[in-house]
């Protein structure tokens, strides 16, 4: 072989050996791909829409946690108790571009999003019992999205309500709401139950009263700029037959009184003074 020939080969055999280098270099570089953390690990009030209120139950996704597990949502944060088989609460923003058209009515189906080992309500854990299957965040909250329409139906977010509560004043409310999101404002929403008035098929506690607490802002306004002047409505309504003549600001109370019957502690992050001011009192204005 000439002179020529192997100073040749010998070039080509260098490139060859630098970009196999080179290639392994970037391999290193790159490395294996890490798996994401389940959504709740890197969870704090301050990077999620839906927690105005901060975390009222210091709710965490450990799942041995079972009272207090924490479900992290695209739309709607949730502290589900497995006890019960019920949310402790559920957090959630409502805006204008959130509301649309009525959409068909999905199923209600146990969420996929629970532990494994935890109870799965079903639909048929309610049938016969003479209760209805209540929504904390209402479906007509997400009419916009279907996908988000369907997270509402996961029974997560359902209480047992009677029929008096759910179709009348808890319903009023959650119109009345949406009708002041039409009227330009940014609605921030938790709601949750309490008490025991005994449980359906041996798996669902049945609350003795559903609350609420709602947020007006003006659109575009961020929750850090709640102050002593933000309407606030706070109601604890009783899960009660016979009240489905009683409008919904009959049960009007303090945010600080839903702390006394709950142990949550809502706007955690705020100025203590500034919590007394807005906990201690009860909306006046008119509907």
């Amino acid at each position: 072989m000439s002179v020529d020939r192997v100073r040749n080969w010998a070039f080509v055999l260098i490139a060859l050996y630098g970009a196999i280098l080179a290639f392994t270099a970037c391999q290193h570089v790159a490395g294996p791909e890490v798996p994401r953390a389940h959504p709740g690990s890197e969870f704090t009030p301050a990077n999620n829409k839906n927690t105005a209120f901060g975390n009222p139950s210091n709710a965490t996704d450990d799942p041995t946690n079972i009272e207090n597990y924490l479900i992290v949502g695209e739309g709607s944060v949730i502290s589900y108790n497995n006890s019960r088989g019920t949310p402790n609460w559920v957090s959630w923003r409502t805006t204008k571009s959130d509301l649309g058209e009525k959409l068909e009515r999905p199923e209600f189906q146990p969420d996929p999003r629970l532990p494994k080992g935890y109870r799965r309500v079903s639909y048929s854990d309610y049938s016969g019992s003479g209760f209805d299957r209540g929504h904390l965040l209402p479906s007509a909250d997400r009419f916009a999205e279907p996908r988000l329409n369907e997270e509402t139906f996961f029974m997560t977010n359902v209480v047992p309500q009677t029929e008096a509560l759910n179709q009348y004043p808890w319903n009023m409310l959650e119109m009345y709401v949406r009708s002041q999101v039409w009227r330009g404002f940014d609605a921030y929403q938790i709601a949750g139950a309490y008490g025991d008035k005994g449980r359906l098929k041996g798996k669902v506690t049945v609350p003795t009263n559903c609350w609420k607490i709602v947020v007006l802002l003006p659109n575009g306004t961020r929750p850090d700029q709640i102050d002593e002047r933000t309407r606030i409505i706070a109601v604890d309504m009783p899960n009660n037959d016979g009240i489905e003549e009683e409008p919904w600001d009959k049960y009007k109370t303090t945010i600080r009184a839903i702390e006394e019957k709950t142990g949550l502690d809502f706007f955690i992050a705020m100025p203590r003074e500034l919590q007394d001011k807005i906990e201690t009192r009860i909306e006046t204005r008119n509907r």
